[in-house]
């Protein structure tokens, strides 16, 4: 954690341009607040992940809806790549809390809510490799084993395509690997019961639900 304080005049603009889904607007701002010396830690953690953590309340909170929620998503995105950037031209590094798989169960071709989860962990400090959609229990084992992973997350939206979830745990115990990394779920045909049922580690109702878990699992 950085003790410098971004400047609220540098913050301002970010936090609004982020909460608008503006962005140019948000790069722009980013790089001005850069450009005048403030520490790109801070920036993520005091103006980034609380903006697009207030965003995905209100969403939950029915205040603003799914276009405006994916748009302060990637407005999020472009402001984390301006940052990583900036700090790998200093000699520095995003301090990654862990390493998450991330995809939509075989079968199952939606993507959207997997992409705002995929905003919001970045966001936290996670470091995401999405394996896409329609993909294998196996296909999400691979990466996980290639990417030296912390957490397995699979969506699954339709009732018809959750069963891919179950794959990924029977294939898990089968590789004798239900150890090795945290399993969770999400999507609007799986529930705390059905994760329960097929042990999972955990289930998330919302985007912001699913950061929190995986912070508690990793602790």
């Amino acid at each position: 954690m950085t003790d410098q304080n971004v400047p609220k005049n540098l913050a301002d603009p970010l936090s609004e341009a982020l909460a608008g889904g503006l962005k140019d607007e948000a790069v722009q701002a980013t790089e001005k607040a850069l450009a005048a010396g403030v520490d790109p830690l801070a920036l993520i953690q005091q103006v980034v992940v609380p903006t697009l953590t207030e965003v995905g309340q209100r969403f939950e909170d029915l205040d603003i809806f799914l276009p405006e929620l994916m748009a302060a998503g990637e407005a999020g995105n472009a402001c984390s790549k301006v940052i990583e950037d900036a700090l790998v031209k200093s000699g520095g590094q995003v301090q990654s809390r862990g390493v998450i798989i991330l995809g939509t169960v075989k079968g199952d071709i939606h993507d959207i809510g997997k992409n705002i989860v995929a905003s919001l962990f970045k966001a936290h400090g996670y470091k995401v490799i999405d394996v896409g959609k329609d993909v294998s229990a196996a296909t999400f084992i691979e990466s996980a084993e290639e990417n030296n992973a912390d957490v397995i997350a699979a969506s699954a939206l339709m009732s018809i395509t959750r069963a891919g979830c179950r794959e990924i745990a029977d294939l898990l115990s089968e590789l004798q690997l239900e150890d090795e990394y945290k399993f969770i779920i999400g999507g609007g045909s799986t529930d705390q019961e059905y994760a329960d049922e097929i042990g999972a580690n955990g289930y998330a109702f919302t985007a912001s639900g699913g950061v929190d878990l995986v912070n508690t699992l990793l602790q």
